[in-house]
């Protein structure tokens, strides 16, 4: 997918999200706690992703949260998560990085982990939320 077709496929899967003209080059979804921009990877990238993870990167999605209270926080964490799963229906691997170099979660040869040391979401907050199997464990980043 390009860009554009994967922030209308968020849009129209991810309530509460407008797609917005950045006025510059691109379109983004804006929603009042969270936007996400989608966009193919600048040229240095994706041999940086090929190196640390072993494939080759066609789009990336970043996700910038204006979370002011709790409340905000898990809105944020929850469209993060919903947006994330339905690009991996799309996608074979994929990582999910936070600051561009710690791993929040990664799906590799088709197998889904979560970092055990990222406290977004916790193995009770996933379980009631997947029914995909994955597992939980350390998830060291090879880009650190």
């Amino acid at each position: 997918m390009n860009p554009t077709q994967t922030l209308e496929l968020l849009s129209r899967h991810i309530g509460g999200l407008t797609l917005t003209w950045n006025g510059k080059n691109s379109d983004y979804l804006w929603g009042p706690t969270i936007n996400i921009d989608v966009s193919e990877p600048s040229r240095s990238w994706p041999g940086t992703i090929k190196d640390g993870f072993g494939f080759l990167p066609t789009l990336l999605v970043g996700f910038r949260f204006n979370d002011k209270t709790d409340d905000d926080y898990n809105t944020c964490r929850q469209i993060m998560f919903q947006a994330t799963m339905l690009l991996l229906e799309q996608a074979q691997d994929s990582v999910l990085l936070f600051n561009y170099e710690f791993i929040v979660m990664q799906r590799l040869g088709g197998k889904l982990t979560f970092n055990s040391d990222s406290h977004l979401w916790d193995d009770e907050w996933l379980k009631s939320r997947l029914t995909l199997p994955y597992e939980r464990r350390p998830l060291p980043s090879p880009l650190l």
